[in-house]
């Protein structure tokens, strides 16, 4: 156990690693467009969020165009005295060279949408992930980069979808 818990160690000194996790919106009042924000639960959904993530050390938040989106990651950017850094959908790409580059020991949070969070995680190549589903908002995503294939590791937070 001591042989193994040492090499972890050792592979974490080789590996510089940064962290990446990833979540979608909470959730919206009916509708799909761009304006649709929060509702009550989301809310309370994305003040869960930012309490799972106040020992996480985020570093960064990256977040798209939609409000209901930039509404997610509010409480979390509140916690960690940040500014959320906007990168629309259309430039996911952009968004991925960016989180490739993180130096060592950065700790980012990523809100997207349904169709945008399995998207990220295979370009960041964590492999493909199971699609979101249409009442699902508590899959947490976290990608940990480093020297060869990154590592995903998936949680829950906050209620189940009711």
């Amino acid at each position: 156990m001591i042989r193994g818990i040492l090499a972890l160690l050792l592979v974490a000194e080789l590996c510089p690693a940064a962290t990446i996790i990833l979540v979608r919106h909470a959730e919206r009042n009916a509708g799909m467009s761009a304006d649709v924000l929060l509702n009550a639960r989301g809310e309370e959904r994305a003040k869960a969020l930012a309490n799972v993530l106040k020992e996480a050390k985020i570093t960064s938040v990256f977040v798209n165009e939609l409000r209901r989106v930039q509404q997610t990651a509010e409480p979390t950017a509140q916690e960690f005295h940040l500014q959320t850094t906007v990168i629309p959908d259309k430039e996911m790409d952009s968004l991925v060279s960016r989180l490739k580059a993180l130096p060592e020991g950065e700790t980012v949070l990523v809100v997207g949408r349904a169709n945008t969070v399995p998207v990220l995680v295979e370009k960041l190549g964590g492999g493909p992930v199971p699609a979101l589903g249409d009442e699902e908002y508590d899959r947490m995503v976290v990608v940990t980069t480093g020297q060869g294939k990154p590592s995903v590791l998936t949680l829950r937070y906050g209620d189940a979808a009711r």
